[in-house]
């Protein structure tokens, strides 16, 4: 599907409660990401935000409204709402490992909330969420409006893994730019350390900060990448959703970052 760009007034629904955000009209663009996914052999859908510009650059614009899996992307959220609530008392906070030996090397040791983060590691976050506890999860959830979650007791340590759970990506988008703007029920301080945590690469021009999910949903991989660039007094937000075969999971993992990198680089970005 061509890519194409959306008028911001258009997709006015997505932020109600932001007050702040300026709705005008964006400019005429139409990007060609098609040959990024192409590369990787995946399918899958890219939005952009230009802050500065008030600008949206969508490709596959029908995938876009489509739920899926959060998978780690929602280690955002959870890591927000540990702190939130005291489940989680600093970055420092040890979590230690439960002994069980996984496939990933990196989960098999004690961590902390930067290193669980850096990592991605499962296990600590699905223990902060049963500490969190059903109630005060979905109220959080539900109040930062991040998708339908379907959060019980059975579900807790699980829900954004597997089962019915489901964020489109426009919702990603929807809730990046509440995390960015800091309109979520979060106090300052505490989204202030998760922006810090999640930043994957820096230089003294620009701040990339940005988090993966990976996921099997309906019997195909299913993976994001999402999060924001910060260079030259403008901010890029970004909503990298892909799909692929099961035999393709190698590269599909490579895809996330590199469709997104080969997306910045094309307009000049990092």
């Amino acid at each position: 599907m061509q890519a194409k760009l959306y008028k911001l007034g258009v997709f006015l629904f997505i932020f109600i409660g932001m007050g702040s955000c300026t709705v005008k009209p964006a400019k005429d663009v139409s990007p060609n990401f098609k040959p990024f996914f192409e590369e990787y052999g995946v399918e899958g859908c890219f939005i952009m935000y230009n802050l500065k510009n008030d600008l949206y650059q969508i490709y596959n614009s029908n995938r876009c409204e489509q739920g899926y899996l959060p998978a780690s992307t929602f280690k955002i959220l959870n890591a927000l709402i540990g702190l939130e609530t005291g489940v989680i008392t600093d970055e420092n906070m040890v979590i230690p490992w439960d002994s069980v030996v996984r496939t990933e090397d990196a989960w098999n040791r004690d961590h902390t909330l930067a290193s669980a983060i850096q990592y991605s590691v499962v296990p600590y976050f699905q223990e902060v969420a049963r500490r969190i506890g059903p109630d005060r999860m979905k109220e959080m959830v539900d109040d930062s409006d991040y998708g339908r979650m379907n959060i019980t007791k059975e579900t807790i340590d699980r829900f954004w893994l597997w089962g019915d759970s489901r964020i489109t990506p426009w919702e990603q988008m929807n809730f990046l730019l509440h995390f960015y703007t800091n309109k979520l029920p979060f106090s300052q301080e505490n989204v202030n350390l998760v922006k810090k945590l999640i930043i994957l690469k820096q230089t003294d021009k620009w701040i990339f900060r940005g988090k993966t999910g990976m996921t099997v949903q309906d019997g195909k991989n299913i993976g994001w990448y999402i999060g924001y660039l910060e260079e030259n007094g403008n901010v890029w937000f970004y909503v990298c959703n892909v799909e692929s075969e099961i035999e393709n999971t190698e590269k599909f993992k490579e895809s996330r970052r590199g469709i997104t990198e080969l997306v910045f680089k094309s307009m000049g970005l990092m």
